[in-house]
């Protein structure tokens, strides 16, 4: 019977070897084969809990002395820094410090239902398939220099304290449920999921130059003090949905690459001060997304030196809270509500500059929305809609720039008397005509009242066809510069107003 509290490395050493007897005892009757023949890969180091069955009982197996592991398997192993065996922690309490150092579990580890209030370290250590350290309770655990090959779980777990200093994980980590004191992350890598959903951070928490290859998810998770991600790189969707921040929490000095997608939707500012700080992102995202989140009291979103290509606030209502975007420049916007979010916010800062940029691009989203009813409806109504916006759009890019008007207009202006000019080109003056009529002409035409040149139009010989053309064109020029007129005085006004 498996001993319940081991007092010293030699008594754990007789259960481990009579146990390693058993099974290998078993096994060979079992497949037929001679004892010597059984592999270290079928066998499994019992140092926790041997029978499963138990697991849930009241019970814990107890090392009553520091464990060394290497000097451990150096009984039972001539390669002690390459383990074939199936190793079992399950259920043990530590009463010392424990160290695996500069080995390589080539086979599952287990390591759940344990408990130690004394250190744990993992030093230049490999896991070659599955390791598990969920449902325990640890004050102290290190990871340094680890590689996770196989998926690893840190679930329904509680850790104190617990570090991974440059660490890999090939395979998804999880960290689900869990409760978890001061937590660092330093120059880790994953390089496939990494999940903390409905994780409790209850100390501070630092993500310190971090690759997220893949998906990150933090989802429900509990922020309870500061909370820190500097030089992280995120390649795919970071879901941040839903969490719990007591304090503040800070993203600053990020790097996307071309899919990188961050989503804060119903975020939960607890405290009355609390903030999310996101800044000093090195290139574009492709997504930023803010949806249903409310803000009341002191609670604040400061957005600092981002480039998204689109972003989505939609359902985000702000009641006495604050969202400060400086510097915060967005290709797109995902619907008409969330350009009106941010432009109403520019309109409370006082900062009318940014107010125009944001009703720019929700009148662009209006105008998305109103193609998408004409090709329902087919409504002229609508259509005449779009044509203005889209003009104004063409102008003065829906009245923010005042110098792109002045040129539009002037442009538009002098390509339509060219267009109303070239069938004077066909009288057998050419010379004469281009050079010496073309500029004085132009600049009558840009005095609204005179009509002279079209009465000298009319008179000329050419065909009926070509003149009704003609006409049409010099009064479509001359409304255009009319229209073009008020688009750049509107844009300038609009401008020295921000200004």
């Amino acid at each position: 019977m498996q001993p319940i509290e081991y007092k010293s490395e030699l008594e754990l050493l007789r259960w481990l070897s009579n146990d390693l007897q058993v099974q290998r005892a078993i096994l060979a009757d079992k497949m037929k084969i001679k004892i010597e023949d059984v592999k270290e890969s079928d066998l499994i180091l019992n140092i926790g809990m041997k029978d499963k069955t138990k697991i849930n009982e009241k019970y814990n197996h107890v090392i009553d002395f520091d464990f060394n592991f290497e000097k451990i398997i150096s009984h039972f192993n001539i390669d002690r820094n390459n383990i074939e065996y199936k190793i079992n922690f399950n259920k043990i309490i530590f009463k010392g410090d424990i160290n695996f150092i500069d080995i390589k579990f080539n086979n599952e580890f287990e390591f759940t239902h344990s408990y130690s209030k004394n250190k744990i370290k993992f030093v230049m250590v490999e896991f070659k398939k599955i390791s598990d350290f969920s449902f325990s309770d640890i004050s102290n655990i290190l990871f340094m220099h680890t590689r996770f090959y196989d998926k690893s779980f840190f679930s329904n777990a509680t850790f104190s304290h617990i570090s991974f200093v440059k660490a890999k994980f090939r395979k998804t980590m999880r960290m689900e449920e869990s409760k978890i004191g001061n937590v660092s992350f330093f120059s880790i890598r994953f390089l496939n999921n990494a999940i903390f959903n409905d994780t409790s951070f209850n100390e501070k928490i630092i993500f310190f130059d971090i690759l997220f290859k893949n998906k990150v998810n933090f989802k429900k998770a509990r922020f309870i003090t500061e909370t820190t991600f500097n030089k992280i790189k995120f390649s795919n969707v970071s879901n941040f949905s839903e969490i719990y921040v007591e304090e503040n929490i800070k993203l600053y000095e990020l790097i996307f690459d071309k899919n990188a997608i961050l989503i804060f939707n119903y975020l939960h500012l607890n405290s009355t001060n609390s903030s999310l700080s996101i800044s000093n992102c090195k290139n574009i995202i492709k997504n930023i997304k803010f949806k249903g989140i409310l803000l009341t009291d002191l609670r604040k979103i400061e957005l600092r030196n981002i480039e998204a290509k689109e972003t989505d606030f939609k359902g985000s209502i702000i009641n006495g809270g604050l969202i400060n975007p400086v510097n915060f420049k967005v290709h797109k916007f995902a619907n008409r509500e969330s350009a009106l979010f941010l432009k109403q916010q520019a309109y409370a800062r006082n900062n009318a500059i940014d107010a125009l940029e944001y009703k720019a691009k929700e009148i662009e989203c209006h105008k998305n929305d109103l193609i998408k009813d004409w090709q329902k409806n087919k409504d002229f109504k609508t259509f005449g809609d779009i044509v203005s916006i889209g003009l104004s759009s063409l102008y003065s890019d829906n009245g923010q720039n005042w110098i792109r008007a002045l040129f539009m207009t002037i442009a538009i202006t002098v390509i339509c008397f060219i267009v109303f000019y070239i069938p004077d080109l066909t009288q057998s003056n050419i010379i004469r005509l281009y050079y010496k009529n073309l500029f004085p002409e132009l600049i009558k035409y840009f005095i609204p009242t005179d009509y002279t040149l079209l009465i000298k139009y009319a008179e000329s010989n050419l065909h009926l066809l070509l003149k009704i053309f003609g006409v049409l064109v010099y009064f479509l020029g001359k409304v255009l510069f009319w229209y073009g007129s008020v688009q750049t005085v509107t844009a300038f006004r609009k401008f020295a107003k921000g200004a």
